[in-house]
């Protein structure tokens, strides 16, 4: 019996002691205002693996108003570092650290749904602010796939797309997406500090009188905005009802929907999309530069694999001049050329004279920016995925 109770009591040991078995190093255990929380995590190398990330998660908890935040950090070498810097937002107190390691790294598993034979390889187009990425991805014999050589910080969007385009109304992949990170885990090893936010002196509690509650950390529950739209309207002329100011309204304008275009997400850029798509718009790119007296020239400052400037021009019927706009803003070529084609609501081709646009009888081409409430619940084919926090990041109440 004795032999028994020693057996446990060494087992909890053992226990207790992999629960604290992280090596975590602070900066400062008192942080005024505007100041950083910085941090080092050092994952016990006789429990890491071989070239491996796993996953930290950093969950700060104030102990005396039951608000959390949650971070996530990469383990790559058994090492993770991270700066958050404290807003001036946030209440003077006590805050606990919460830090638990998770052996999964970001992978994200996908399922089509819809799933038909040509559909064994799929293209993907990840984009970021102004960074695209297209990749193809293979799937097994169900229409199942795995993306797990993506580390990113902040969001990225992802969009699916056949790669053999089909005719007719099932164009669309349906497809459920998975990210482990974000399901419910048991922690690898875990750490709990206690420090202190404020000039204000306090007495902390002792870290190990802390119970950590996962439950405190669940997404809220509140009930999403719903946003009916009318029949009578289509979404693209409420969009433009809603955000096109009235010098960019014309009613000879031409409009082109990126609501459920699934066509427009497959082109590289906006300008290679409209090409032969607007009666009377004409645009070409090439490495010599035209005459101006036939077009106006912009060129994108991008060199190609043989170090030529390549260079694009626009006509529209009887005009020489192209304005171009993001979100009703007047833009370089470049920064329009590179706008993700996920991320347009419309496209608008405002004919000549434009009274907003500079040169001799210009015209104005748009690209709106899509919005949250404009964004379909029933969408299957686009993702944002929440991926890893930056290395400096802040904090704020």
């Amino acid at each position: 019996m004795r032999c028994f109770l020693l057996i446990i009591s060494i087992l909890c040991a053992i226990n207790t002691a992999l629960a604290d078995s992280l090596d975590i190093q602070l900066k400062a255990s008192k942080i005024q205002l505007g100041e950083s929380l910085e941090f080092e995590c050092v994952y016990p190398s006789y429990l890491n693996k071989p070239k491996s990330i796993l996953t930290l998660h950093l969950w700060v908890e104030d102990l005396n108003r039951l608000k959390t935040w949650k971070f996530r950090y990469p383990i790559a070498g058994g090492k993770a570092i991270g700066s958050i810097k404290i807003d001036s937002s946030m209440k003077e107190g006590a805050y606990a650290l919460h830090f638990l390691v998770q052996q999964s790294p970001l992978s994200i598993y996908g399922s089509i749904n819809n799933f038909i034979k040509k559909d064994s390889v799929i293209s993907m187009i990840l984009s970021s602010g102004k960074e695209i990425i297209m990749d193809d991805i293979k799937t097994d014999e169900q229409g199942n796939f795995r993306i797990n050589k993506y580390i990113f910080e902040d969001s990225v969007n992802f969009i699916f797309t056949p790669k053999q385009k089909k005719k007719g109304k099932n164009d669309a992949l349906n497809i459920s997406l998975i990210t482990p990170v974000d399901s419910v885990f048991k922690a690898e090893v875990s750490k709990t500090l206690v420090v202190q936010i404020g000039k204000k002196s306090i007495e902390l509690p002792k870290a190990t009188e802390i119970v950590f509650d996962p439950f405190k950390f669940r997404n809220d529950n509140t009930i999403p905005e719903v946003v009916v739209y009318g029949h009578r309207k289509s979404k693209e002329e409420m969009f433009n009802e809603k955000y096109a100011t009235d010098l960019y309204k014309r009613e000879d304008e031409k409009i082109i929907s990126g609501f459920e275009n699934f066509t427009m997400i497959g082109y590289t850029t906006v300008l290679d999309y409209l090409n032969d798509r607007i009666p009377g718009l004409r645009i070409l790119q090439s490495t010599v530069k035209p005459s101006k007296s036939l077009f106006t020239m912009s060129d994108t400052k991008t060199d190609n694999s043989e170090n030529e400037k390549l260079y694009w021009s626009f006509a529209y019927r009887s005009s020489n001049e192209a304005n171009l706009f993001i979100d009703e803003i007047l833009v370089e070529p470049e920064q329009f050329i590179s706008f993700p084609m996920s991320d347009i609501a419309i496209i608008k081709i405002i004919p000549p004279p434009f009274i907003g646009g500079w040169g001799s009888n210009p015209f104005a081409i748009l690209i709106y920016s899509n919005r949250q409430e404009f964004k379909s619940p029933t969408n299957k084919h686009s993702f944002t995925v929440n991926g890893y926090t930056p290395a400096r990041w802040i904090i704020k109440y």
